[in-house]
C-alpha cells in the first residue's frame, strides 16, 4: 500500500501540486465572456478594464484576452483577474466556509489529475452528459450551439465534455480546484471563473442549461443555491441538480459520528487516512459506485475524501427538491434514476 501511496503521489501531478500558469495553462479571460458575468453583490453587469498593452503587443497576443485587470459593474464594485481568472466573490474578506473550500482544493489538488475521477474516466463523464441522468429531453444534439453553466465546477472535467458536445460552458468554482486539476486552458468555447453557487456572479436569464451535480449539499444554505440556478436559466432552459439523498439511521449515525472526527483532522493526516480506507469501498457502497479493487487504491481514497473532508454536508430527498423546482416557477420536472436528482424546465416566454 506504502509503495502505491508514493508512486502515485510523487507521479500524478507534473505541476508539484500548484495551477499551472505558464504556456497557456490556465484559463485566459475572453472577451466575450463578459456578457454573461454580473457582480454577485447588485446583479449589474461587468465591464473589462484591462491595462493597455504596450506597442506592437497586439500583434503578439490574442487580443480577445487578458491575463491581468479588473471587472467593474454600475454600482462601484470592483473585481479583480488574476492569474487570468475572474475573482468574482462577494467577500473576498470574508468568504462563505472558507474550510470547505480548503478541503476541495486539497483533494483537486491532490486527486484531480487522476484517470478517473468519481470512477468515470472523461468518456464515461461525457456519457453522463447525453443519458437518462439528463432526464429525456437533453441528448448529444440538443447541446451545440447552447450555453452551460457548471455551478461547482471542482474537477472541471464536466467543462471540456459540454465544450466537447458544442456548448459554449462557463464554469464556477469557490477554490482553485479547476486549476489544480488542469482543466484545459487553450478551447475559448471554456472558461471558469471564482464565484460563490450561493450569489453567482452570472446574469439572470442567460444559460441554456444550469448544471449542478454534487454541489449544493456542501453548502450553508442549498436551497438559496437552486434559487440561484433557476435564476440564471433561460426561459425554455433547463435546471440540473444532483444532491445526497437521506439514507437509513445507521448509515446516517455511524457516518455522522466518523465525520464528526475526520472534518477536524489536518488535510495530510486525513489523506493518509482516506488512502488507508480505500479498500473499505468493496464493502460500503459510495454513490459513484467506485470499488476497490475494480478501481484503484488512488481512485479510491479520493471518493473517501470527498466523503470525509468538508465539514458542510447535508442530505435531502425527492420532494423536498422538487419543492425548490416548484417554488422557483420550474415546470416539466423529471425526478432521475440516481437519487436525489431532477431535471426541471423554466416556462418559456409566451409570444405577444
Amino acid at each position: 500500500m506504502l509503495a502505491e501511496y508514493t508512486r502515485w503521489f510523487r507521479g500524478a501531478f507534473p505541476t508539484g501540486g500548484r495551477p499551472d500558469r505558464h504556456n497557456g495553462r490556465l484559463r485566459r479571460v475572453f472577451r466575450a465572456l463578459t456578457d454573461l458575468l454580473a457582480c454577485p453583490r447588485c446583479r449589474a453587469p461587468l465591464r473589462l478594464d484591462a491595462p493597455a498593452l504596450p506597442p506592437g503587443a497586439a500583434r503578439a497576443e490574442d487580443p480577445g484576452r487578458i491575463e491581468t485587470g479588473m471587472l467593474l459593474c454600475a454600482g462601484g464594485h470592483a473585481f479583480p483577474v488574476v492569474g487570468s481568472v475572474p475573482r468574482l466573490l462577494a467577500s473576498a474578506v470574508a468568504p462563505v466556509a472558507p474550510d470547505v473550500r480548503a478541503a476541495f482544493e486539497r483533494q483537486w489538488r491532490h486527486f484531480g489529475r487522476l484517470r478517473r475521477i468519481f470512477g468515470k474516466d472523461r468518456a464515461a463523464m461525457r456519457r453522463n452528459l447525453v443519458n437518462e441522468r439528463m432526464g429525456a429531453r437533453i441528448r448529444e444534439p440538443w447541446y451545440r450551439g447552447r450555453t452551460v453553466l457548471d455551478a461547482g465546477c471542482g474537477h472541471g472535467r464536466y467543462l471540456r465534455a459540454f465544450a466537447d458536445l458544442g456548448a459554449r460552458v462557463v464554469g464556477v468554482d469557490l477554490g482553485e480546484g479547476p486549476a489544480y486539476a488542469g482543466v484545459p486552458t487553450d478551447d475559448s468555447r471554456l472558461q471558469w471563473v471564482q464565484g460563490d453557487v450561493l450569489a453567482l456572479p452570472i446574469r439572470d436569464a442567460s444559460v441554456d442549461l444550469a448544471f449542478c451535480d454534487g454541489v449544493l449539499h456542501h453548502t450553508p444554505d442549498p436551497r438559496r443555491g437552486f434559487e440561484e440556478l433557476a435564476r440564471v436559466v433561460k426561459p425554455g432552459g433547463a435546471v440540473y441538480v444532483w444532491l445526497y439523498p437521506k439514507e437509513g439511521w445507521l448509515r446516517e449515525a455511524v457516518f455522522g459520528a466518523a465525520r464528526a472526527v475526520t472534518t477536524r483532522l489536518p488535510g495530510a493526516a486525513l489523506r493518509v487516512l482516506c488512502f488507508a480506507l480505500a479498500p473499505l469501498t468493496a464493502f460500503v457502497r459510495s454513490y459513484s459506485r467506485t470499488r476497490f479493487p475494480r478501481a484503484t487504491w488512488a481512485e479510491c481514497a479520493q471518493v473517501v475524501h470527498d466523503w470525509l473532508a468538508p465539514r458542510l454536508q447535508s442530505h435531502h430527498t425527492d420532494a423536498e427538491v422538487a419543492g425548490w423546482a416548484t417554488a422557483a416557477g420550474l415546470v416539466d420536472l423529471e425526478v432521475l434514476p440516481v437519487p436525489v436528482g431532477l431535471v426541471a424546465w423554466k416556462p418559456p416566454v409566451s409570444p405577444a
